[in-house]
């Protein structure tokens, strides 16, 4: 498994993409260069850049691999396949 720190650095640089890309469709927006779907992808990439900003407060507060609802430890496969989950997959099954 990869180390916190190595993990941390790619939430950091999938924080700069989507920030580049949220600024990227919101200026589409401004303009009104707006296609069906600018809106949605919009509203998804901040939501994907609040949980990516949320899994880095996690990790410098150290609680980076407990999930948020049950307190157990979110399975390593998981973090590795979706680095800012903040639930383990029996909670993220529930929700």
């Amino acid at each position: 498994m990869l180390s916190v720190g190595e993990i941390e650095l790619k939430l950091r640089n999938k924080q700069h993409h989507l920030e580049a890309l949220a600024e990227k469709l919101s200026e589409s927006l401004k303009e009104n260069h707006v296609d069906s779907g600018t809106a949605e992808k919009e509203a998804y990439s901040q939501q994907e850049l609040q949980q990516v900003k949320h899994a880095i407060l996690r990790i410098k507060q150290g609680a980076y691999s407990d999930c948020e609802l049950c307190h157990g430890a979110i399975e390593a496969t998981r973090l590795l396949a979706l680095p800012y989950t903040a639930l383990c997959c029996a909670c993220a099954s529930e929700s």
